[in-house]
């Protein structure tokens, strides 16, 4: 606080007329005080409320057009209100003036104009193919959209004491233990709840590779949070520690204990505050405010992200429109690719590797005109959220986009009103494959689809991953493609064998029926809704079954006789 002080008594000076009549006529003096007060009224504004970095960049870029501007006014009402004031010395004065805002009005427009290749060698970009994208176990891949954990949050919330009190905060997926969650932390809901609450209470989990796991509301004292207000607001209780830092973006996480913690990204800008870069991240308690700074490169290892989603925004489309130039930009238009427009909230998408580790996704499409549409993308990127690499996938082009994908879920379920989420794209058997959730317009999910890329008639979807990916590896089977290689996955395996144990799952409107089978080391399960015998089954019963071996540990039946 002491800093912020002293840096805006400091800055408040400028507000001081640089016009010398100014301090010797008695009409203009007595206003002096007036215009230093009201300067360090507005220092302390913007660097405490409104917690502007204290850098030489930020500074010029906010107080050189008051200067000008002040120049302007000064010069003008002295040789309005003294006659003796000469012409010539009033010209210069505003001269100077206009001269400061007309040059920093030009080079804030035109600058843009020559930072091209810096955008485009920041963003970097590899271009890969897919045998550098990792298949993905099927029970790790993220089904359950932000919009439905949010809906199941605000359910949970009503468990609370007080939940008028309280909003959610910015919902947002990580890996916890090994398992994917959205996790969003409780706010308070404006000034006179946080007044009247000792903390804020705490945060709800929602498993995102799971629909019908049931959400967790942990209750714990937190607080130092983004809705908090005064010293105890967390942007502003990191910028009275780091008031140099350039702070990008707060994001709440969970370590492996299940403690909270805020994971604030911290850089600077090159360019002069036009290209930002993250040097790396503070971690603050929200319980006792304890604040430990980390270089990107030396990040705990269960933090998810270091890289916002608005920093893996911009260099994507840097990347997509920068690729040779500014000239090429508006011009050539040479090999120039963006960012697809899935109509939703996320320009960028959270998805995981083998070893659950983030990246933003987004497919790129050509770079069109105003009224020009793209079914197809011409590759998509993985932005690390970790270490802020680019990777491009050349080798999906000519794959239908995020999109389509989304539009084509619509379609199947148009009778039923069904909203596509944001998608996903995986490497699913082999195969490029995007995963849509479908919801209700109560952001209820309701159905899980998987979409080839490459065909547009080869999709599975279900209410559960397990009927989704069934429904998926049955339309993979029945395709005649030369990408699908017959025996690798798509060919049904035909086993009699003795059943050693059954397990019956009877929900709401179906019964699932798992079965161990000797000679197997995997867990076989059938849908009584689909094989409707199959609730017969007992041990020691011999059975027919036919299924596409995938390898993994829970394996769906595709065809049964017993």
């Amino acid at each position: 606080m002491l800093q912020i002080l002293l840096i805006s008594a400091l800055l408040a000076l400028l507000f001081l007329p640089l016009q010398i009549q100014w301090w010797k006529m008695p009409f203009f003096r007595k206003w002096i005080l007036s215009r230093y007060v009201s300067g360090f009224i507005f220092s302390f504004f913007i660097f405490y409320f409104g917690l502007l970095d204290q850098s030489l960049s930020a500074i010029i870029t906010t107080y050189l057009p008051i200067v000008g501007i002040a120049l302007i006014a000064d010069n003008s009402l002295v040789y309005s209100f003294k006659k003796t004031f000469r012409k010539k010395a009033a010209l210069v004065g505003v001269g100077s003036g206009a001269a400061i805002l007309l040059g920093f009005s030009l080079f804030w427009i035109f600058q843009p104009l020559f930072l091209a290749d810096a955008k485009f060698e920041i963003a970097g970009g590899v271009e890969v193919s897919s045998e550098d994208l990792s298949p993905v176990s099927e029970e790790n891949i993220p089904v359950v959209p932000r919009s439905f954990a949010r809906y199941r949050s605000d359910v949970l919330m009503g468990q609370l004491d007080n939940p008028a009190f309280y909003n959610l905060g910015e919902t947002r997926i990580q890996r916890i233990d090994g398992t994917l969650y959205w996790v969003t932390p409780i706010e308070y809901d404006g000034f006179f709840r946080w007044w009247r609450s000792d903390y804020a209470p705490g945060y709800i989990t929602v498993n995102a590779e799971n629909p019908q796991a049931e959400p967790t509301l942990v209750q714990t004292e937190m607080n130092y949070v983004p809705s908090a207000y005064f010293h105890e607001n967390l942007e502003r209780h990191v910028r009275l520690a780091f008031p140099d830092v350039l702070m990008l973006d707060t994001t709440f996480e969970v370590d492996s204990e299940g403690n909270p913690f805020y994971i604030v990204s911290y850089g600077h800008y090159t360019e002069f505050r036009r290209v930002a870069d993250v040097d790396g991240i503070i971690i603050v308690d929200p319980r006792t405010g304890d604040m430990e700074q980390f270089e990107k490169e030396n990040a705990p290892e269960w933090v998810n992200r270091i890289y916002p989603p608005h920093i893996a925004e911009e260099r994507n489309e840097w990347f997509g429109v920068y690729k040779q130039g500014l000239i090429n930009r508006y011009f050539g238009r040479e090999g120039l690719t963006e960012p697809t427009d899935w109509g939703s909230d996320d320009s960028v998408v959270g998805v995981v590797d083998r070893d659950l580790q983030q990246s933003w996704l987004t497919d790129h499409m050509r770079l069109r005109g105003d009224s020009e549409t793209s079914n197809s993308m011409v590759g998509f990127t993985m932005f690390d959220a970790r270490t802020g690499e680019l990777r491009y996938f050349r080798d999906a082009s000519g794959m239908m986009n995020g999109r389509t994908a989304m539009n084509l879920a619509e379609r199947t379920f148009r009778r039923d009103d069904y909203v596509a989420g944001t998608p996903s794209l995986y490497n699913i058997y082999s195969q490029y494959t995007w995963v849509v959730p479908l919801m209700d317009r109560d952001n209820v999910l309701r159905q899980i689809m998987l979409v080839n890329a490459s065909s547009e008639s080869v999709y599975g979807y279900g209410s559960t991953k397990r009927e989704a990916f069934s429904s998926y590896q049955l339309a993979l089977s029945s395709r005649v493609d030369d990408d699908v290689i017959p025996g690798e996955i798509t060919d049904l395996v035909e086993v009699t064998a003795t059943v050693e144990r059954v397990y019956k799952w009877d929900r709401e409107d179906n019964v699932t029926v798992r079965l161990l089978i000797e000679g197997y080391d995997r867990i076989f399960t059938v849908n009584a809704s689909a094989h409707p015998r199959a609730v017969f089954i007992e041990a020691g019963d011999e059975i027919t079954i036919h299924f596409m071996d995938t390898g993994e540990e829970i394996q769906s039946i595709e065809e049964l006789e017993f």
